[in-house]
Parts: structure tokens; C-alpha cells; sequence
């Protein structure tokens, strides 16, 4: 081997070094949790409803940038003026619901701006709490707690119901996520398809 191979041979191999060193530090920025920006999404029966994303990078394997991913998401729903089967009592309701699902992720290879997103499809899980079904005051008057009780009950029930298709095509979207950066250690900006996101991070990174 002459020295203008051994000359190459080096420039290479610090060329692959810092490549590595590259794709696992922008890796290690975006590790933890990130919340975005309230978001309209589309619920049967809803007259307006939005969720807010939060998704969460907890890194396995350093070397094939592969890690564990949880998405969650707030959501909001508002439902108009509706009566309730037998009885000529007329509400207006508001929900609000949480949903979460978990699965892996991995970088896409040389490359750690892109990720792509695999959820478990038995991990999805959508929580409507009572407490967090709320009804409009005026039409509600005169109600015995136990009439509002089992309205409570049944409207949650309903809405898990409803939300769940739109947690599935709302998580559905982040299987790819391209082109992710950090700005500041706390702003994390990405694409999903030709839609620009801004997620902000959760807590004090370490």
C-alpha cells in the first residue's frame, strides 16, 4: 500500500467517523419529550374538535439509532345542541379525552433528520373521564344528580367510541418524520409529508 492509498484510506475513515458522530449527536438532541401545537382533527358527530400532540424519544441502541417512541395526545371535542333518545331533554356538551400508544422508532439510515415510526397496534388506548364531560348549564337545570350521572356515563362511553378512529389516523400520520432540527435545545421543528410542525420541548434537558 503506498502512502497515496493510506492517505485515502484515512481521509475515509474520519470521513465515516465523524458521519457517525454527526447522526448520533442529532439523535441525542431530539431524546425526551416534545409537545406541539393544538391541532384541528376530524370526530363523527363533533361540531369542533383538536388535539394536542406530545411525542416521547427514549433511545435503546446508540449504534442503530433505534429507540422506544410514545405518542400521546390532549383532546378537546365540542358537540352542539343534541336530545337524548326518549326523553326531550336537550344538551350541550363538552369532552375532553387523552389517548397514547407506544411502539419503536429508528433513524433513517446515515441519516438521523429522518425517522421512521412503528406503533404497537394493541397499545392504543383513548380515556374519556366523566369528570371531564362537562354539560351546558341553562338546559341542565332541574336534572336529579342520578338523570346526570347516567347522562355522564353514557356520553363518555359514546366519545371514547368516537375518538378512537381519530386517534388512529391522527398517530398514523408520524410513521415518517422527515427532516427533524433542534434549534436552541428546546425547539424541534420537522415534516410530516409537505405539513411543517413546531413541537417544544417538555422539561430541562439533560
Amino acid at each position: 500500500m503506498n502512502f497515496q492509498d493510506i492517505s485515502l484510506f484515512g481521509s475515509l475513515t474520519v470521513l465515516f467517523a465523524v458521519s457517525a458522530i454527526s447522526a448520533c449527536t442529532k439523535a441525542d438532541q431530539y431524546t425526551g419529550m416534545w409537545q406541539g401545537q393544538p391541532e384541528r382533527i376530524e370526530v363523527n358527530a363533533s361540531d369542533y374538535a383538536t388535539a394536542t400532540v406530545s411525542i416521547d424519544f427514549a433511545p435503546v441502541d446508540a449504534k442503530t439509532h433505534r429507540g422506544n417512541v410514545n405518542i400521546s395526545a390532549v383532546i378537546e371535542v365540542e358537540q352542539a345542541a343534541q336530545g337524548t333518545e326518549g326523553a326531550d331533554l336537550v344538551y350541550e356538551a363538552g369532552i375532553a379525552a387523552t389517548a397514547s400508544a407506544s411502539g419503536h422508532y429508528i433513524t433513517e439510515e446515515d441519516d438521523a433528520d429522518d425517522i421512521f415510526i412503528s406503533l404497537d397496534p394493541a397499545s392504543y388506548e383513548v380515556d374519556v373521564d366523566p369528570a371531564g364531560v362537562t354539560f351546558s348549564q341553562n338546559v341542565l337545570t332541574g336534572m336529579q344528580q342520578p338523570e346526570l350521572d347516567s347522562l355522564t356515563a353514557v356520553t363518555a362511553e359514546r366519545w371514547r367510541a368516537l375518538i378512537a378512529p381519530a386517534i388512529h389516523r391522527l398517530f398514523s400520520r408520524y410513521n415518517k418524520i422527515d427532516d427533524i432540527e433542534v434549534h436552541h435545545r428546546s425547539v424541534m421543528t420537522f415534516e410530516i409529508g409537505k405539513t411543517d410542525y413546531v413541537f417544544n420541548r417538555v422539561g430541562v434537558p439533560d
